[in-house]
């Protein structure tokens, strides 16, 4: 987003909450350009519509709110967590013999809460009492984990996320 396109944001946000009245407005559009640079106009107008349309509070939205709009509205819906562990049941039917099939065939965000194949092949071999009480608990908590970090992780710039998946750390700048 330009620093042209942030002004109108600005002004919509005045326009729209008579106490939003930033003492050094020129300063207030400058950070705004600077945090908001990566995302585009479209999804920053989008998000602060729904803002505006959704709040009761009569306050003017912050940059991190507006962000979690944007998040809420690009991401598509997500299994919950009872949907996920259906998926999880099921591949253990076939999980002793065939782990890695039923493995990969998981959607990643699943796979990611159960490990590996080896547990999922683990999981079959144990009893269906523990199965259905203490595995399922404790996926499900791994799964509800799961969705919060991409769920965080999602609404960042590309160019965020990539620096944050940057393990040797060599790539990691100041803010600009």
């Amino acid at each position: 987003m330009t620093r042209e396109e942030t002004v109108k944001i600005i002004r919509i946000m005045c326009a729209s909450y008579s106490n939003f009245r930033p003492n050094d407005l020129s300063e207030t559009v400058d950070a705004w350009a600077m945090i908001l640079s990566d995302y585009s106009y479209k999804d920053v107008s989008v998000a602060l519509k729904a803002y505006i349309l959704s709040d009761v509070s009569g306050f003017a939205p912050s940059i991190g709110q507006l962000v979690s709009k944007i998040g809420m509205i690009r991401n598509k819906k997500e299994l919950n967590e009872m949907e996920a562990w259906a998926l999880v049941s099921n591949a253990l039917r076939n999980g002793t013999y065939g782990a890695v099939e039923e493995f990969e065939k998981l959607p990643e965000i699943v796979q990611k809460a159960v490990g590996s194949p080896e547990n999922l092949r683990n999981w079959a071999q144990t009893d269906v009492g523990s199965v259905e009480n203490v595995i399922q608990s404790n996926f499900i908590k791994t799964y509800r984990a799961e969705l919060s970090r991409k769920s965080s992780i999602s609404i960042l710039p590309d160019k965020l996320q990539k620096l944050m998946d940057n393990s040797d750390g060599s790539s990691i700048k100041m803010l600009d």
